[in-house]
């Protein structure tokens, strides 16, 4: 079990020498906002995990309702990503806005299709990140995908120090695929970060 956090230019500058200290082994972080620029903290959260041997992925929130808009979202991470110099990454898709909802399973399943697609054919790994209530609602068909699924369940509502256990298994996201990770708050703390942010447990290797 490896421990991490997911970040965006909410959670400001960051520490990321403390963070690693704190005992922080990958992070995960925002590539590109809504209206198609870079997270604003992304070039300064790249560096700070690569001078300090964090491992990262990126993580693109999803607003296509169009086959185009997903090419387009899709497109916007790798172009980021190539001119960092980054070759090998997976990007995770993050499927959960409200505005998703109505489209329809086939629909959205076609679009996340999209997405992959266009990540793969690039070169770089995709994954599905999503909420526990999401995914039992069966607003896309997630056993078409055999990508690491990604699933946010937050069973405690009080906040979480880094060092702190993470919740019990018993109340780990239930998926029919292999879970890769576990986002099991987003009241955490740790030290390097003034803010909340999300914390989260890998079950693989992180790479």
């Amino acid at each position: 079990m490896y421990k991490g956090i997911d970040v965006s230019e909410r959670q400001g500058t960051i520490d990321w020498k403390k963070v690693k200290k704190a005992g922080c082994r990958f992070a995960v972080l925002r590539s590109i906002k809504r209206d198609g620029k870079p997270d604003s903290q992304f070039s300064a959260n790249a560096k700070g995990c690569y001078a300090n041997d964090i491992p990262y992925s990126v993580y693109r929130y999803t607003y296509a309702v169009l086959p185009t808009e997903a090419l387009e979202e899709a497109e916007q991470v790798i172009r980021l990503l190539r001119s960092r110099g980054k070759r090998s990454c997976r990007i995770w898709w993050d499927v959960e806005d409200k505005s998703l909802e109505p489209l329809g399973r086939d629909v959205l399943t076609g679009l996340i299709k999209t997405a992959e697609n266009t990540i793969t054919g690039a070169g770089y790994e995709f994954g599905i990140y999503t909420g526990q209530f999401f995914y039992d609602g069966g607003f896309f068909d997630a056993g078409a995908f055999d990508c690491p699924m990604w699933v946010a369940r937050y069973p405690v509502s009080r906040s979480f120090v880094f060092d702190e256990n993470p919740p019990s298994d018993k109340y780990r996201p239930e998926i029919k695929q292999p879970l890769f990770a576990w986002q099991y708050t987003s009241k955490g703390r740790i030290d390097g970060i003034d803010s909340l942010v999300d914390f989260d447990i890998c079950y693989l290797p992180f790479g």
